[in-house]
């Protein structure tokens, strides 16, 4: 190295840009912004007669907080540890800090150990006290600049949530996307295709009130669900106090919140407003009791609520001060004194549930029935929605060549762009009615069929396998069978809610001991002493019913109207088939 080499004075320069957007342009890695601060400082320094020996990059962080430039701390305390550095360099006061406290603590830091601050643009670090006033005056400028850039950004969050906007990053479930729009940018919220179902199973699970959060942690790591990667950090699992605030973020209902106030949102809600409610409640109860209390868990969880007031039944688990266990589900509402039901022993409860299975359990003749009636009605229905499928193709294959005519007669200026505009919105609409058509009625109905034969199964000897099953499997029964199973204070089940099918088929079955009953009503009525409709015991035999049918050779007797001594007619078969019967006299 040579002595004019050794004389030359040392310099840092300091680099920095506001945002992301400043370093991912063009094809430099660095974008465009840092490699002109590159050039510039390095030509001061030259200027100064000074080498650069160091540089620090702080790409895509804002300069509101020195606490947040990693790079800026580093360079402070390189200067502090070497202290023969002559110039720290930068572009412009902006780049240095863009508050006025920061901005000359960091200057008398650098001062303090022999260097001098130098911007590009203007003249700084000088030490008269004009020279110091018009330095404060930028620093003054570049402190309101800020604050000025950060109203505007408040104004436009604002403004983007008033009309349905999602002024920020997405949270999980949901990817922000853009698109060009008559020649300019529009940004918005869609699904994430490998969250969005995932974050509605939270809610969903959690709702049950079965898990803990750090149980739903691991359920969820177990299907898949990560964060979404940055180029500084991979995908990973999420931790317990994550899905605390996913929790209790009503941007899934469909809002967005901004300043404290809250607006009706554009994008697609993942959860309804009912599961919603129910979740901040039991967050809000376990908070209250502790999370250890939350650690136990039944299999009765999730499907007990009160038959007094609708609030869900909550599982406790406590030790007394001898160290006995004590187990019992209380009313989620009673905390709060807005329910009057009582404690409920586990005892009681497990016994008065394994009684109600019997209620859902079906006769062979009830499950013939059942299987006769939906498989007749997903064959007509099967049928009629196979010739409305079919027709929603055929529209959608003529709408497919409408568009790529009406876009060749575009290419060819055959039509103008307003009426290229309004036929292709004529053909995006009808292109949806169809596809929602095709959609709706292209069931599987082998599926249902199999999942019907399922239940009619399960339901025809339900309570015996509830006995039989573990806890998993129980709570999966109740879980499976029961939207809701209401309680009074006895404790005595008041109401359910049946899950589909169950539901429809209790119904139907129910429906059809109504008719029975009906019709043994009727008959008591007409008949109190069960005698009038009876043949005569003289003439009763194992083919007399095949007889009544017609179904059998048998004879008729030729006295049609010969009655037994109790009125009754000896007859067993009054017509022969195709005949009309003659009246009795009175």
């Amino acid at each position: 190295m040579t002595q004019a080499q050794d004389e030359l004075r040392k310099a840092f320069i300091y680099l920095r840009v506001s945002s992301d957007k400043q370093v991912k342009k063009d094809y430099d890695p660095e974008g465009l912004s840092l490699p002109a601060q590159r050039e510039a400082c390095t030509a001061k320094a030259a200027s100064l007669g000074a080498k650069v020996v160091q540089e620090y990059v702080e790409p895509g962080v804002s300069g509101g907080s020195l606490r947040k430039r990693k790079s800026f701390l580093a360079m402070l305390e390189a200067i502090r540890e070497q202290g023969d550095v002559d110039f720290v360099i930068v572009w412009s006061v902006s780049r240095w800090a863009r508050d006025q406290e920061d901005h000359w603590t960091s200057r008398g830091l650098i001062r303090r150990h022999g260097a001098r601050l130098i911007s590009v643009k203007e003249q700084i670090g000088g030490e008269s006290s004009s020279e110091i006033m018009v330095e404060g005056v930028l620093a003054a400028v570049a402190a309101g600049r800020r604050i000025e850039i950060a109203e505007d950004v408040k104004r436009g969050m604002l403004r983007k949530a008033q009309v349905g906007g999602t002024p920020y990053r997405a949270p999980l479930g949901y990817v922000n996307t853009s698109q060009i729009i008559d020649g300019h940018e529009v940004r918005d919220i869609a699904l994430d295709p490998d969250r969005a179902e995932l974050i509605r199973d939270c809610f969903r699970l959690y709702a049950t009130g079965e898990y803990s959060l750090t149980e739903l942690a691991a359920l969820m790591e177990a299907r898949g669900l990560r964060t979404r990667a940055t180029k500084s950090a991979p995908a990973k699992p999420l931790p317990p106090n994550r899905f605390s605030a996913i929790l209790r973020n009503d941007y899934y209902l469909g809002l967005v919140t901004v300043e404290g106030k809250t607006y009706p949102g554009r994008h697609e809600p993942l959860i309804d407003e009912e599961t919603f409610q129910i979740v901040q409640q039991l967050l809000a109860s376990r908070r209250q009791n502790g999370a250890r209390a939350w650690k136990h868990h039944h299999y009765l969880a999730g499907s007990l609520f009160c038959g007094e007031c609708g609030g869900r039944l909550l599982y406790s688990r406590n030790r007394s001060g001898n160290g006995a266990v004590h187990e019992y589900f209380v009313c989620i509402n009673k905390q709060w004194g807005e329910c009057r039901q009582p404690y409920h022993r586990l005892d009681h409860l497990e016994a008065k549930i394994d009684r109600h299975y019997a209620t859902i359990q079906l006769a062979a003749a009830d499950r013939d029935m059942i299987r006769r009636t939906v498989t007749s009605k997903l064959e007509e229905i099967s049928g009629a929605n196979s010739d409305e499928v079919t027709s929603a193709e055929q529209t959608l294959r003529g709408l497919k060549q409408q568009e790529a005519k009406l876009f060749d007669a575009f290419l060819n200026d055959s039509i103008s762009s307003d009426l290229h505009d309004e036929h292709q919105q004529r053909i995006r609409r009808e292109r949806v009615a169809a596809e929602t058509i095709t959609k709706r009625l292209s069931a599987d109905f082998d599926t249902a069929r199999s999942n019907l034969e399922l239940a009619l199964t399960l339901t025809g000897n339900v309570q015996h396998a509830y006995r039989q099953a573990g806890e998993t499997l129980r709570s999966l029964l109740n879980r499976s069978i029961f939207i809701a199973i209401y309680v009074d204070q006895e404790p005595e089940v008041v109401d359910r809610e049946l899950r589909e099918p169950f539901d429809e088929l209790i119904a139907l079955a129910e429906d059809e001991q109504s008719r029975k009953a009906a019709s043994a009503d009727l008959a008591a009525v007409l008949d109190p002493d069960g005698t009038a409709w009876k043949p005569a015991s003289s003439r009763f035999s194992p083919c007399a019913g095949r007889q009544r049918r017609g179904l059998t050779g048998a004879k008729t007797q030729k006295n049609p109207r010969q009655l037994s001594a109790d009125g009754g007619s000896k007859v067993e078969v009054m017509v022969p088939p195709g005949r009309i019967e003659l009246p009795l006299p009175a």
